[in-house]
């Protein structure tokens, strides 16, 4: 009987572990699967004396740090090439527009998806990163450039959202209402992804506290304080914890590569 009653104990566990397991599953159901591994060339450039400032295992655990935040699609990121450029003069980009299409033209690999590392670029605001904007549909010229000193997952992931279409969630300078009225014509376009009143170039500091609390006094046009995703991977906070993506940024990338013309390997 005492082993009759401990198997029903285990059923009843069992069973309630696994509604759970599909009650996550359901909500994520509406997503499209990918099912799809993408193969990324790391392009070094060496700098003037030769050495590449960035080690390869650096760059793979950056890159293997990703893919749980790409899962929901399933999708996955690995590197199938280095390839070492001795043209020292592309290891700082003085002029970022000009220099990233001479690149593109000299050194992309045609259907995958181009990183470049170089040692830094004429940047005012300094950024960590640049990436073609839904560069997933464009085969032969996207790109996404990466500072040496910046090989960090979040970095990555971030720059990854770009060329899978996403914007910043504070794109419009606080445009976007926080009551999410003009949400689909302002910000970044996405309804889940509460209103960012913060603008590039801004202190850290203007925004949050040390402990990631957000006290900008900023309102919107109806008077309404700001309360925007502290941990959102297409954020500018420098918080500690990443929450990832929300439903529809995955969805928005997801969609970004299943209605391109261009299929990446």
């Amino acid at each position: 009987m005492r082993r009759n009653f401990i198997s029903l104990l285990t059923f009843l566990f069992l069973s309630i572990a696994g509604l759970q397991a599909q009650s996550y599953t359901f909500q994520h159901s509406s997503l499209p699967c990918l099912n799809k591994k993408f193969t990324i060339v790391a392009h070094i450039f060496r700098d003037s004396l030769g050495a590449p400032g960035v080690t390869e295992d650096a760059i793979k655990m950056a890159v293997e740090g990703m893919n749980p935040f790409f899962a929901p699609i399933c999708a996955s990121f690995e590197i199938c090439e280095f390839r070492y450029h001795d043209n020292w003069e592309h290891d700082f980009l003085e002029d970022m527009g000009v220099e990233s299409a001479q690149i593109a033209t000299e050194y992309h690999a045609d259907f995958r998806i181009n990183m470049y590392f170089v040692s830094g670029f004429t940047d005012p605001l300094g950024h960590c990163g640049f990436a073609t904007v839904n560069g997933i549909s464009q085969a032969t010229s996207s790109f996404i450039f990466i500072r040496k000193d910046c090989i960090t997952t979040r970095v990555f992931t971030h720059e990854m959202g770009h060329f899978f279409s996403l914007l910043h969630t504070f794109e419009g300078n606080g445009n976007e209402l926080v009551n999410s009225d003009n949400c689909t014509t302002a910000g970044d376009g996405l309804c889940d992804t509460p209103a960012d009143p913060f603008v590039d170039g801004d202190p850290q500091s203007d925004y949050v506290t040390g402990d990631c609390l957000f006290i900008s006094p900023k309102t919107d046009t109806n008077g309404e304080f700001y309360n925007p995703d502290l941990g959102n991977i297409m954020s500018y906070y420098e918080c500690g914890g990443l929450c990832g993506f929300t439903w529809e940024q995955l969805n928005k990338m997801a969609q970004a590569y299943l209605t391109s013309g261009v299929k990446f390997w």
